[in-house]
């Protein structure tokens, strides 16, 4: 029986967040677009865009140190995110998709933490 590891649950729990944000993201700049007065919609597109994706390019790089020198505080900053994307799913109890999305994302970040790094080979003769 293959063992699940934390490489697998934050793979998982990018997956989510870049699919969150690209889709949230966009809805958002466009709810937003005309609140800025006096800036051009390319400018005030391409400073969302920048602004959503610092944490999720964080979460990648997190997830490409798993298993190299230095992963287990990668790992610790997974599991912050975690517990802050679990928090910060209450402000969004009236989108039930954002919400679940976050909750899954936490759990995913939560458990690579806790996870090993490598699968683990059982040999059953």
């Amino acid at each position: 029986m293959k063992s699940i590891t934390s490489k697998q649950t934050a793979f998982v729990g990018n997956i989510l967040t870049t699919i969150m944000v690209a889709f949230m993201g966009t809805i958002n700049i466009i709810n937003n677009l005309y609140s800025f007065a006096g800036y051009s919609p390319f400018v005030i597109a391409l400073m969302g865009i920048v602004a959503m994706s610092v944490y999720p390019a964080l979460e990648w790089v997190a997830y490409s140190r798993i298993g190299k020198r230095g992963g287990k505080w990668w790992k610790l900053f997974l599991l912050v995110m975690g517990i802050l994307s679990i928090f910060h799913s209450y402000s969004s109890l009236g989108n039930i998709l954002v919400f679940s999305f976050r909750i899954i994302i936490g759990i995913c970040y939560i458990f690579t933490f806790f996870l090993k790094d490598t699968k683990l080979s059982s040999n059953s003769n």
